[in-house]
């Protein structure tokens, strides 16, 4: 994935490599972001998509789980967010597919938290505790800020200032009308 290069004496991390090391992102993730953000060209992007793809990170692990009630709840959302998404979609057959759902149902969370919804609704809504909720919170903010850093070194500078204004949402649960007096 371009974290190391060969050199005559052995291997030296690349510049991003480096980043990826300095900011304690599993490799796997990196790429999975570097890859999202490579995406992003030509989208139209909202907070879904960069909350849905931190969600799909090993990081973000417990992720929510869709229960069978809330299955066509969960895939209707999905689809109404599709064409903003930054992640691959994987075939509804394979093993991923039920962390692909339940990805998007952390991403609901993340999204009625900056939308201003109380934490008594959201236990509600998802069982997430206030505790959960802060611990996912702590773990998305830094995953934004290691995006914003990825995103910062392959010169995407436009989507860092997206990146920005999602993880101050994230940090202090507001809408992005509020953005301004933060």
């Amino acid at each position: 994935w371009e974290f190391l290069e060969k050199t005559e004496t052995g291997y030296r991390a690349t510049q991003i490599g480096r980043r990826v090391a300095e900011l304690y992102l599993d490799p796997l993730t990196a790429n999975h972001l570097i890859k999202g953000i490579k995406r992003a060209e030509g989208k139209q992007l909202k907070a879904t998509s960069f909350l849905q793809l931190i969600s799909h990170t090993i990081e973000m692990y417990p992720l929510l789980r869709v229960k069978n009630k809330e299955f066509s709840d969960i895939q209707a959302a999905q689809l109404k967010m599709e064409s903003h998404l930054l992640d691959e979609e994987p075939s509804m057959f394979d093993i991923e597919y039920e962390d692909w759902l339940n990805s998007i149902k952390t991403t609901l969370l993340f999204c009625a938290w900056i939308e201003e919804t109380t934490e008594d609704i959201i236990l509600e809504q998802f069982n997430v505790r206030p505790g959960e909720l802060h611990g996912k919170n702590q773990v998305a903010i830094w995953l934004l800020y290691s995006m914003s850093e990825l995103a910062s070194l392959l010169g995407e500078r436009e989507l860092v200032k997206e990146i920005y204004k999602i993880r101050t949402r994230v940090q202090n649960g507001v809408k992005e009308e509020l953005l301004p007096l933060l």
